[in-house]
């Protein structure tokens, strides 16, 4: 799968949102264990609106992969250092598109100053996590439902 990692525009919300709804409902079963409770508690905030604003907000650095079907990733950073979101469409997954939308938000947040990123893991990503250098602080919480969320951190080179 072909794809371009750039910045989100707030157009690109409806798209942004569908990949990180699917990817929730679809990929995060080791999180949710299927239980729509937890999955509707875990995308109530998960709107084509919430999206549009988390885009528009000059707080946020927010990335898409847009492929020829459309949008098939989205990334979250805030401008101190969280990273939100990093979700990719059940159709992208295993093509390198987490990978590159991990690569963009560390080189926006470098260029911006930012030092260090932090943020809280799902089971299902925590791996992906390790693998890109990040590393445990903290004791693993409950999150909503059956999620667990695992805090983790990662040093930026200046």
């Amino acid at each position: 799968m072909e794809y371009l990692i750039r910045r989100a525009e707030v157009a690109d919300a409806p798209g942004a949102c569908e990949a990180v709804r699917q990817s929730i409902a679809e990929l995060c079963i080791e999180d949710h264990h299927g239980d729509q409770a937890t999955i509707a508690a875990w995308l109530s905030n998960k709107t084509i609106e919430n999206v549009a604003s988390w885009i528009a907000s000059p707080r946020n650095i927010a990335a898409v992969a847009q492929a020829s079907i459309g949008i098939v990733g989205f990334g979250l950073l805030s401008q101190s250092g969280t990273l939100a979101l990093l979700y990719v469409s059940p159709l992208a997954r295993f093509h390198g598109v987490s990978k590159g939308l991990m690569a963009f938000l560390e080189s926006e947040a470098s260029r911006l100053g930012i030092r260090e990123i932090r943020l809280e893991s799902s089971a299902t990503a925590r791996h992906f996590y390790e693998g890109r250098g990040f590393s445990p602080v903290g004791e693993p919480s409950l999150a909503f439902g059956t999620v667990i969320s695992y805090p983790m951190w990662k040093g930026l080179a200046p």
